[in-house]
Formats: structure tokens, C-alpha cells, sequence
């Protein structure tokens, strides 16, 4: 990642934070593991803006970078009017790829931090989807998702480790998706997925540095490889005011093949809040 690069991502997410209200800054650590780049360009990046009177830096433990000229006591809806609106990335319904191609494709940096990775006894949905026995265990990975440095979505990936041995010993902050080709020869042939608009829990607001009770996207994933065996089930929650949703469809005399979304409310509740 060369400096101009680190450079355009800390600014769009200083404007992002702006559009909220936010005026401090990521650690130097946490940003660079968000943005997948050294602590030294951070600290170059930081200083330039800090020259420039962008940011000011305090020392001390409750010190940091932070934004200046950010007005702090604005909150809720009306930041959009006194902020403007927030560059929002581009969730397509309509083709199977993974965050970090997606996020490149819009021009976003992309980050990805690994809260737990385990084997674990699946949930009967989980288990009647994957064709698990009883006994079989799943391979449970959870990752928090970055943009530009801010936060994103929060994903529980289900695989079985029957089919994906070792897969937790792997390196999971890339696309899960080309690892499984990869290492396993196995792709992704068609994907399922339901939506619904639901509130934030305590617990996953605050990895989402969000409020709780805040609207989430919660995407329910079901997919399956080239020969229509399921392969993966998976729980995303989207931050909605980080995330817009887009599909295409057609008329089918066209013979156009369009995907359907069912849109419903629900709860957050479950393997994000489990232990």
C-alpha cells in the first residue's frame, strides 16, 4: 500500500466520522490493523494531516488523534443535515463475491479482524443445512469487517470441519471464499440469502462501534458449491447507515435469471451473542 493510497483511506474515514459526530481518531495501532498497513505510515499520514490542521494530536491516556472542527453535540438524524450525507458502500444482491472484492471494486480500503475462530457443536439449523451428524462439529469463524478504517459488518461463518479440516489453523483475514478454492477445491456456485432490518444487542453494538439498538442489515447466507452441495451458513450483520443494498431484476420474458430477496424484521440475537 504505497503513502498516497494510506493517505485517501484516513481521509475518508475522517469524513465518515465527521458525518457522525466523531472526532477521535482510531489508535495508531487499531488503525493499522484495520487498514492493513504499517504503523510508520499511519504515523506519517497523521502527521501530514496534523501539519495541515486536520487532526490534532494529545498525549497521555486519554489522549489520541483527534478531528478538528467537528462538532461533537450533534446527534442523531440530524447529522445528515448538518454533515451531509455519508458515502455508503454498495452491497449487490445479484452476484457471489466476498467484502474485500467489494469493497475494492468501490474504491474503499478493506480490513478484517478475527474475534474468534473454533470448533463447536453447529445449531440444529446450522447442522440440518450443512448435513452434519450428531456429534459432528463446525468450524466457527468470526470476523469484524472494516472500510476505509471504520467499521462495517460483523460476520459468523459456518462450514463443516469434516470438509474443511484445519480450516481454523488457516489464515482467515482474507476472502474465505478464494481460500476454499484454494486449499480446497471447492467454489461457490449459487448463494442464498434473507434479509432483515433488526437492532443492534449491546454486545455487538460495541464491536460495531455503534449505539445499541441502532437498525442493522442481518443477512442470513446459505450457499452451495458447483454441484449444488451446501457448502456454507452464514450470519452478517451490516451496519445500515455504513451499507446500501442494490438488486437488478428483469422480466422473465427476457429469459434474464434474476434473484429474489425476502426483506423481513427480526432479532440480532443468537450466535453473535453467544459466548
Amino acid at each position: 500500500m504505497t503513502y498516497e493510497e494510506a493517505h485517501e483511506a484516513v481521509m475518508r474515514l475522517a469524513e465518515d466520522l465527521t458525518a457522525r459526530s466523531q472526532a477521535k481518531l482510531p489508535s495508531e495501532r487499531e488503525l493499522a490493523a484495520r487498514l492493513q498497513m504499517s504503523r510508520t505510515t499511519v504515523r506519517k499520514v497523521l502527521a501530514d494531516l496534523e501539519e495541515r490542521g486536520i487532526v490534532r494530536r494529545v498525549q497521555g491516556r486519554a489522549g489520541g488523534a483527534f478531528l478538528t472542527g467537528v462538532d461533537t453535540s450533534v446527534k442523531g438524524p440530524e447529522q445528515v443535515h448538518t454533515q451531509g450525507i455519508r458515502r455508503k458502500v454498495h452491497r449487490s444482491l445479484n452476484r457471489v463475491s466476498g467484502v474485500p472484492e467489494m469493497l475494492k471494486s468501490q474504491g474503499f480500503r478493506s480490513g478484517t479482524r478475527v474475534i474468534a475462530a473454533a470448533l463447536e457443536p453447529p445449531l440444529p439449523e446450522v447442522a440440518a443445512f450443512l448435513g452434519l451428524r450428531p456429534g459432528d462439529l463446525a468450524a466457527s469463524i468470526l470476523r469484524l469487517r472494516f472500510a476505509d478504517g471504520d467499521s462495517l459488518s460483523l460476520e459468523r461463518m459456518y462450514v463443516s470441519s469434516l470438509r474443511f479440516p484445519a480450516l481454523i489453523e488457516s489464515d482467515l483475514q482474507g476472502s474465505m471464499y478464494e481460500l476454499f478454492e484454494a486449499r480446497f477445491g471447492a467454489s461457490v456456485g449459487r448463494v442464498e440469502e434473507t434479509i432483515e432490518a433488526a437492532p443492534a444487542p449491546s454486545q455487538v453494538a460495541g464491536l460495531l462501534g455503534c449505539s445499541e439498538g441502532d437498525p442493522l442489515l442481518k443477512l442470513t447466507r446459505r450457499a452451495y458449491d458447483l454441484e449444488g452441495v451446501p457448502l456454507e451458513y452464514s450470519l452478517d450483520l451490516f451496519r445500515s447507515d455504513r451499507t446500501r443494498l442494490t438488486v437488478q431484476t428483469s422480466n422473465p420474458a427476457h429469459r434474464v435469471r434474476s434473484e429474489a430477496t425476502e426483506v423481513t424484521n427480526g432479532t440480532t440475537e443468537g450466535p453473535f451473542t453467544r459466548p
